[in-house]
């Protein structure tokens, strides 16, 4: 896990959980909560999916170390945080993870499932009239039951029809399926070979519910809507069109934002294994994003090093010391693709508030040893560097070492020590190492930086 992940892990976690630690059936360990609930909302929704379908399925993956009742992920309502819960309590363990509704929850609930009645039924019969203008469906049908040739099983989905040789089921989903439903519902047409496509009345990106995005997440990151306007659409067509939102896939820094398009049901890519229906791929088009990026980052301690060599030519000799450093600046050079991740890698390199600034005189050192001269320090000769190093900080003298042996320095300072006394210097700090002299211990605040930018180094000496 890099610096970046576990500064900001556990972002979509409770705080303090009654369940902090969960027994992974699977691997037959334990593990913390807080290295499943990432920084990644995409990577959290399809685990939540993921246990849900496997608890119904009879093999739960988690279960509470305590009392090994199977634990489910939930969020809190009035905000998007999660934890594990039982199952079921009885009082035995000592993590109490559930509640109770209120009469005013239950009189809210049951207003609602009145109020959403009626639009249901109005859009099956979209989705009917729909799935009719188009030649593409056959057997189309409203509750209409399905039953399982390879389980055994029925359901009853809110319009089903076979297009081509497969069969689809579409359901409606407004505010009162969750995720037990979604996992019973999953699980059966996967096993049946078919393919089950949930459709919205809206999609609204401020004002999704939760069990919206329990679908959002687990189809690739697209929504459907059906609504009049798409049935009268599809009508005028002769076609099946629906509304699609999808998000674009963003770097990890960037908050994504959704893409909207009227879609015929033809331009859709149909996934009976992972039971995906989508018209971006979200998955597909985030890797490829992601290849990108690692194939820059690749670059950019070659970026560094050019910014670098041009501001250290612009300070002052007063400027090398190790307690003036550089904070970064907040722009960068216009061929720095992406200066922001740059920087909020460098600044977590550390894990203390000394991110935020730059070893100056280090680095100076190190791009010294790569160029063979004097980089950012004011003196004439690169072996005045070394006697510098060796003064000044010996804390890093065993990485500088490291750099002259890389970079084959040792020629180079050999014809420069024409007085003798590096040669002299390097006697003497070699059988104080030997003498295990704490001047010589080495300074690891800055590793991960060093490594980073000067990977022909790596590893450092410790």
């Amino acid at each position: 896990m890099t610096a970046a992940e576990l500064r900001i892990v556990n972002r979509f976690g409770v705080e303090a959980p009654a369940i902090p630690i969960v027994f992974d059936t699977e691997a037959g360990v334990e593990v913390h909560t807080d290295t499943l609930l990432t920084s990644d909302e995409a990577v959290v929704m399809q685990l939540r999916f993921d246990v849900k379908r496997l608890i119904k399925e009879d093999r739960a993956k988690y279960l509470c170390p305590e009392c090994f009742v199977p634990v489910s992920l939930v969020s809190r309502k009035e905000s998007r945080r999660f934890f594990f819960r039982h199952l079921v309590e009885d009082g035995s363990c000592s993590a109490v993870t559930r509640g109770e509704l209120s009469q005013a929850d239950i009189n809210a609930r049951k207003y609602n499932g009145a109020k959403e009645s009626f639009l249901h039924r109005e859009m099956k019969q979209w989705l009917a009239d729909s799935l009719r203008a188009s030649n593409l469906f056959t057997n189309i049908a409203q509750e209409a039951r399905w039953k399982g040739a390879i389980t055994g099983a029925w359901r009853k989905p809110d319009v089903s029809a076979m297009y081509g040789e497969l069969k689809i089921a579409f359901e409606v989903q407004l505010s009162t399926t969750f995720l037990d439903v979604i996992a019973e519902r999953w699980s059966f047409y996967q096993k049946e070979g078919g393919l089950v496509i949930w459709v919205f009345a809206r999609f609204d990106d401020e004002r999704r519910r939760l069990t919206q995005d329990d679908l959002f997440f687990i189809n690739n990151q697209n929504a459907f809507v059906v609504s009049k306007a798409t049935r009268d659409a599809s009508l005028a067509a002769k076609n099946f069109l629906m509304d699609c939102a999808w998000a674009e896939p963003a770097l990890s820094h960037i908050l994504p934002t959704l893409g909207r398009a009227r879609v015929s049901f033809s331009e859709l890519t149909l996934d009976t294994v992972r039971q995906q229906a989508y018209y971006f791929d979200h998955q597909g088009q985030r890797a490829e994003l992601q290849a990108d990026l690692e194939e820059e980052r690749r670059n950019w301690p070659a970026y560094f090093e050019e910014w670098w060599l041009e501001v250290a030519g612009r300070r002052s000799s007063h400027e090398d010391q190790e307690d003036h450093i550089w904070g970064f600046p907040e722009s960068a050079p216009v061929h720095w693709n992406d200066w922001g991740m740059l920087r909020e890698t460098c600044l977590v390199a550390y894990g203390t508030e000394k991110s935020r600034y730059l070893p100056v005189a280090m680095l100076n050192v190190f791009y010294s040893a790569k160029h063979g001269k004097p980089i950012g320090i004011r003196r004439r000769h690169f072996i005045e560097v070394a006697h510098y190093v060796v003064e000044s900080y010996p804390k890093y003298l065993r990485w500088f070492r490291r750099a002259l042996d890389v970079f084959e320095r040792g020629p180079l300072l050999a014809a420069q020590d024409q007085s003798g006394k590096w040669a002299i210097k390097v006697k003497r700090y070699k059988q104080a190492i030997k003498d295990r002299d704490t001047r010589y211990e080495v300074d690891e605040t800055h590793r991960q930086l060093f490594e980073w930018l000067f990977p022909e180094l790596a590893p450092l000496p410790r």
